[in-house]
This record gives C-alpha cells, structure tokens and sequence, in this order.
C-alpha cells in the first residue's frame, strides 16, 4: 500500500473498531437504572475497550512500518510521548489510590471496585512499561 495514504486509514478504522462499542454500551446503558447496570455489562465494557485498545494500537505500528524519521524530530516526539504517558499514569495511579481509600472507607461496593482496579492497574503497567523502556533507551 501507497504510504501517502495510510494515514487517510487511521480515523475509518477508529470509527468502525469504536462504532459497535458505543452503539452497545448505549443500547444496554438505556435497558437498565441509572446505577442499576450489571456485573456482566461492566466487565464487558471494560474488556471491549482494552481489545480495542490493542487493536489500534497494532494498527498504528503497522502504519509507522518502515516509515523514516528525521532523528531531531523523533527525539522530541519521544519527549513529547513519554511526558504525556507520565501524566497518564500519575492521573490513573491517583484514580487508582481514590477507589482504594473509598472502598475501604465501604462507599463503593467491591463487586465494582475490582474489575475498575483491575482496569486501571492494566493501564497503568502498559504505559508505566513504555515509559521505563524510554527512560532507559536514553543516555
């Protein structure tokens, strides 16, 4: 495939990966009470979200296959990347140590606070590990 238009890829293929994702978190969300939702429904979310996580992610890297960078201008994206990705993980870790507090304290159920920890702690050892590797890459 022609590079020039391996980028024009990108957004179709978020909105058809995303599109079923919305259309049944918000056929089922409208199904049930405000804060009535099921275990399942929850857990589904979650697990929906991370597959599709993944799959844009290897759809990324194989758009950036065999593409070439100027070095100066790799080098600041990595900054660039590595920054937000710290900000992430601070913000998610913070998330993280508030359900804890919370649910010990017995104001969210545990039912609930497991797959959401669970989830977070995911996320938060994805880009925790991509920040150590780019930390340790660096001189």
């Amino acid at each position: 495939m022609n590079p020039k238009y391996k980028r024009a890829l990108f957004f179709p293929m978020i909105f058809a990966v995303m599109a079923p994702y919305f259309g049944f978190i918000i056929y089922f969300s409208s199904r049930y009470p405000s804060g009535q939702w099921p275990a399942w429904f929850v857990d589904t979310i979650a697990i929906w979200f991370i597959a599709n996580f993944l799959v844009i992610t290897f759809f990324i890297k194989w758009m950036a296959k065999g593409s070439v960078v100027e070095p100066e201008k790799a080098r600041v994206a990595r900054a660039k990347s590595t920054a937000q990705s710290t900000r992430l993980v601070i913000l998610w870790s913070l998330f993280f140590l508030y359900g804890v507090k919370e649910t010990v304290q017995g104001k969210f159920p545990l039912s609930r606070t497991i797959p959401a920890g669970a989830f977070l702690l995911l996320f938060i050892g994805i880009f925790g590990w991509g920040i150590y590797r780019e930390k340790r890459k660096r001189p």
